[in-house]
């Protein structure tokens, strides 16, 4: 019973091991899927697809759940070494381990929403009552100077009003006039995926010593 505890534990661990190994030998098409869904050219079936290769619901949304996934599956990956060379020297065997490193850079992406944008003209302007009255008060004051009457007054004050009246006729304002939807982007920095990378991480060398096999980990200069 003792043992079975002990084995289980191992298993799964090899198990875990060898998915994420499957999953890191792919890691230059899923990021060629990532950048699809970066510059908003992926089609729901590529957006579901990446979101089964980092492990999260693939709904075809892709979001904060599906960008953290993706940002771990990466650190996992570059955790993750894998034998590449092997040397026989005699009775000892020398394997090299690297991993592959995705290495990024920064692109432009538009980011385009659609908004409602004011559109403005030129309208008249209010009428100024009080430019009115003044005009009349002063066509009245001058009509009873010219006239020295009062009907020359009332004259002269319907003559300052019209006039008051006809150049504020010609006064335009800048006002919004109506709206329009219209397509607005602007340019958002992103880091992108460009390419990956394989690094020499450590060596191994296997061999028999007294019948007992030995597995000795070192680092080449």
């Amino acid at each position: 019973m003792k043992l079975n505890i002990k084995i289980v534990p191992l298993l799964i661990a090899m198990s875990s091991t060898s998915a994420w190994a499957d999953t890191c030998d792919g890691i230059s098409e899923i990021n060629s899927l990532y950048r699809t869904v970066v510059e908003k050219k992926a089609t729901d079936i590529q957006i579901k697809r990446l979101q089964q290769e980092v492990g999260v619901l693939a709904d075809g949304k892709w979001g904060r759940m599906s960008e953290r996934a993706y940002t771990e599956l990466l650190k996992r990956c570059e955790s993750y070494s894998y034998p590449s060379g092997v040397v026989q020297i005699g009775n000892a065997t020398i394997t090299d381990f690297v991993s592959e490193k995705t290495v990024f850079e920064k692109l432009t992406v538009p980011i385009c929403t659609n908004q409602s944008l004011p559109i403005y003209g030129q309208v008249q302007a209010p009428n100024d009552t009080g430019a009115v009255i003044g005009g009349a008060i002063a066509g009245g004051v001058i009509g009873k100077i010219v006239t020295d009457s009062d009907g020359g007054a009332a004259v002269g004050a319907l003559i300052g009003g019209a006039i008051a009246n006809e150049n504020q006729q010609t006064n335009t304002v800048t006002k919004i006039i109506g709206y329009e939807n219209k397509k607005v982007c602007k340019d958002s920095y992103v880091d992108m995926p460009a390419k990956t990378e394989k690094g020499y991480v450590y060596s191994t060398i296997q061999f028999e010593a007294d019948g007992k096999p030995y597995t000795i980990e070192f680092k080449k200069r």
